[in-house]
């Protein structure tokens, strides 16, 4: 199994360079979209769907509903969803198993296909900025440094479980290392960019609360899967599983990310 995860790994971080360096705004678009549409086939299945023709509708309609919203310039304004849809998932994550209406299966296609198009439009919204490379390059060094702070101090000084029944290998202390870490990045980030002290400060608590969220993302994956006795969300990538196993934290991470951006002006 080690060889085809390499290779998917290598694959994975050739076309991430070619999405970000190489492929137009109309190109970027549609290669999100399609991405979106293999990660709502796969939400279906942790939905509870099992009928891959009800699967497949599930990822059309999504993908409608992002051609909506981009017809009518609205992925700004979708933005202001995500907090909501967040502070829902929270709730579920604290509360599991014991609260109900997360178990309905149109409940989680609902929640799925919001987060599914708000992930969608903060990409493109991000696309749209004339520093689209600088800010798309922290947001993933903020989700990556969140989640390999968070492996490393877990590992080291773990002992507080963070949510035991829904994902009992990550602790809190894992999590404060993972903020950690993204805040020594930001220092660095922020030095680099000549940014004055308020800059830094708006900047800081960005990268506070998009790594924050990102772990919820993971979180809510996980109850779902768990829900669902499911190892991995789809097969589709060798060795790494499917696509919203690689995108989880994205979906909670970049719509917080690209609206609190947009909020200070820098977008």
């Amino acid at each position: 199994m080690l060889l085809p995860r390499v290779l998917s790994a290598i694959v994975m971080a050739v076309l991430f360079v070619c999405a970000v360096f190489v492929l137009d705004a109309s190109s970027f678009i549609l290669s999100m979209a399609g991405v979106v549409l293999l990660a709502g086939w796969e939400w279906a299945r942790l939905s509870g769907v099992r009928n891959q023709v009800k699967r497949i509708l599930f990822a059309v309609s999504i993908g409608i509903l992002c051609f909506v919203v981009f017809h009518f310039n609205m992925q700004k304004i979708s933005l202001y969803a995500s907090p909501l849809l967040w502070i829902l998932a929270l709730y579920w994550v604290m509360r599991y198993p014991s609260v109900l209406v997360w178990q309905h299966v149109l409940s989680r296609l609902l929640f799925g296909a919001l987060v599914l198009v708000t992930t969608w439009s903060s990409l493109v919204v991000l696309k749209q900025s004339n520093d689209f490379v600088v800010w798309v390059l922290l947001l993933m060094g903020l989700i990556w440094g969140a989640d390999s702070g968070a492996y490393f101090a877990g590992r080291a000084f773990g002992k507080k479980k963070l949510a035991r029944f829904v994902s009992p290998g990550k602790s809190w202390e894992g999590v404060v290392g993972g903020l950690l870490l993204t805040q020594i990045g930001v220092v660095a980030f922020a030095a680099l960019s000549d940014f004055v002290f308020s800059q830094w400060v708006i900047l800081s608590l960005v990268a506070l609360l998009t790594s924050s969220v990102s772990v919820l993302g993971d979180l809510t994956e996980s109850l779902f899967k768990r829900h669902e006795s499911l190892k991995d969300s789809s097969h589709l990538i060798p060795g790494h599983g499917g696509v919203m196993d690689r995108v989880d934290s994205l979906t909670a991470a970049a719509p917080i990310y690209v609206l609190l951006l947009s909020l200070a002006g820098w977008l």
